[in-house]
């Protein structure tokens, strides 16, 4: 029971990190949304997955597309929102939720079956993955890509 209450804290903390990590990702390309579209586009898409996947989890209508562009100042807003629903779903949880298995269908109408588990692990570095095309491309546009690192993230949480 103790290493399942871990992995679930784990969990809830690596969605606080996550939440970090978009907002600081977020701080990084305003001024440069404008020069590229897709910037704007690969923000949304981050958040828009994590309440995708939220509401497959939890077995809501889903209501959002995987490509919904948001304005900026909406994505740091949801972002906020939709971490704070993972939080209280994860802390809701007993020893077997997380190998539960979800059932639900893909964007195409494909069905599929994975663990809560999985679908948790897949969410943080489906995130993580679009956070670091974001980077590339502000660099390229001649920005300062954010410092998402989760040692960072680590490292702010022991100066406070």
């Amino acid at each position: 029971m103790e290493n399942i209450t871990k992995l679930r804290n784990q969990f809830i903390h690596l969605f606080k990190y996550n939440d970090w990590a978009t907002i600081a990702t977020v701080s990084s390309l305003k001024g440069f949304e404008k020069k590229d579209e897709r910037l704007g586009k690969l923000l949304s898409h981050i958040i828009s997955a994590q309440k995708l996947w939220l509401n497959r989890v939890l077995n809501r209508e889903i209501v959002v597309s995987p490509w919904d562009k948001l304005p900026i100042q909406e994505s740091i807003s949801q972002s906020t929102s939709v971490t704070a629903e993972w939080v209280n779903l994860l802390e809701s949880f007993t020893d077997k939720d997380l190998d539960k298995r979800i059932e639900y269908a893909d964007t195409k109408g494909e069905k599929y079956v994975n663990t809560l588990r999985d679908i948790i692990i897949h969410v943080i570095n489906h995130s993580t993955y679009h956070r670091a095309q974001i980077a590339q491309r502000v660099k390229a546009l001649g920005g300062k890509p954010a410092v998402t690192d989760y040692i960072v993230y680590q490292r702010e949480l022991q100066d406070v």
